[in-house]
């Protein structure tokens, strides 16, 4: 007897899960909502055996829910959301169910080798979060300082610029008696709250500062990125995690590409236009990139070929494309340094 061939396509949500398990044919054969934990999806699906599944394809979204699903057995492939948007889009309604079902026929269609993104390892993930919490309390940080600085100056205060650390709340404290003197308490009472928020997130930032500067250089790879001139320990880590796996890169070159560091394309017949960067792939990492090649090229105290190529460029085409053209080759250099486990040679013999 033949056996049979299907194909799922799930629309992952934050409580259900709608499948869509679609036959030879092209024909569903099961249609349903379910919740959206593994042990629920696997229920969902019934009396289907793991063995008859071909493919199982879902969107970016859930972190941990790909790899829970492969270990119960099931051959789970992610798509970009971005990828599998205009696919989608051909429906006219656009409904959980129907998402699904498209999600099941690009399954059915194939040639997921080519169009599943690379799922991070759980302790590259790890990282990413850090690195994401780190992000959002730096961006914090930036807004309460720029609101305390403005409140000051509102009740006529003529400070300039806030101070940074354990400095901060002396310098306010100053600036508070004051306010206190010339306009009154109630000015005190209100600003006294931002002053407790900018600490707190300074005192936040710089726990995890420390933490990913003991990391990075624990890891054996972040260790040698940090012997890069302008390259931090946030940096490293960034693209140490954002990469998971340098095997995936059969060109070193695809790294610019995959960080979205590279023109963007757009040709019609003889005429061919370059316009911006795509800007894909993960824009931390790509920021981090970007800082540091800023360092490398005008505050970094050693010299390198990148660096020299950076300035020589920069006189050229100008000092932003010149550095997004360095935060590429630095990326390249970080990949190459990470592929061949060597350590960085300021000068190589061949650049």
């Amino acid at each position: 007897m033949k056996m049979q061939k299907h194909w799922v396509g799930l629309d992952v949500g934050e409580e259900f899960t709608n499948i869509c398990v679609l036959d030879r044919s092209d024909s569903p054969v099961l249609e349903c909502s379910t919740g959206s934990s593994p042990d629920a999806i696997a229920a969902g699906l019934g009396g289907l055996k793991k063995s008859e599944i071909q493919a199982m394809v879902m969107e970016t979204g859930s972190v941990a829910l790909p790899e829970k699903l492969r270990k119960i057995g099931f051959p789970v492939s992610v798509l970009h959301a971005r990828t599998v948007h205009r696919f989608l889009s051909i429906r006219h309604h656009k409904t959980d169910a129907n998402d699904a079902r498209g999600l099941a026929e690009i399954a059915r269609l194939g040639n997921l080798s080519t169009l599943a993104i690379h799922t991070r390892s759980s302790a590259s993930q790890e990282l990413r979060n850090q690195l994401i919490i780190r992000n959002r309390l730096v961006s914090a940080r930036v807004a309460a300082r720029a609101t305390l600085r403005s409140t000051l100056r509102n009740y006529g205060s003529e400070i300039r610029q806030l101070s940074l650390g354990t400095a901060l709340r002396p310098q306010i404290e100053t600036e508070l008696d004051l306010i206190s003197r010339s306009v009154g308490s109630s000015a005190v009472m209100q600003i006294e709250p931002l002053l407790a928020v900018c600490v707190s997130l300074a005192s936040y930032v710089s726990a995890l500062d420390r933490q990913m500067q003991r990391t990075a250089a624990s890891n054996p790879v972040t260790s040698r990125f940090l012997q890069i001139p302008g390259v931090g320990p946030i940096c490293a880590v960034s693209f140490y995690s954002a990469i998971d796996e340098p095997s995936r890169f059969r060109r070193t070159a695809d790294v610019g590409a995959y960080l979205g560091m590279i023109p963007k394309i757009s040709q019609s017949g003889s005429t061919t236009y370059r316009s911006r960067v795509t800007k894909a792939g993960s824009a931390m990492t790509r920021s981090h990139l970007v800082m540091a090649a800023g360092v490398m090229m005008s505050r970094a105290k050693q010299r390198c070929a990148i660096s020299d190529w950076g300035v020589t460029l920069a006189e050229k085409v100008g000092y932003p494309k010149a550095r997004m053209a360095v935060a590429r080759k630095l990326a390249m250099a970080m990949l190459s340094m990470w592929k061949a486990d060597k350590t960085f040679e300021p000068y190589p013999q061949r650049f």
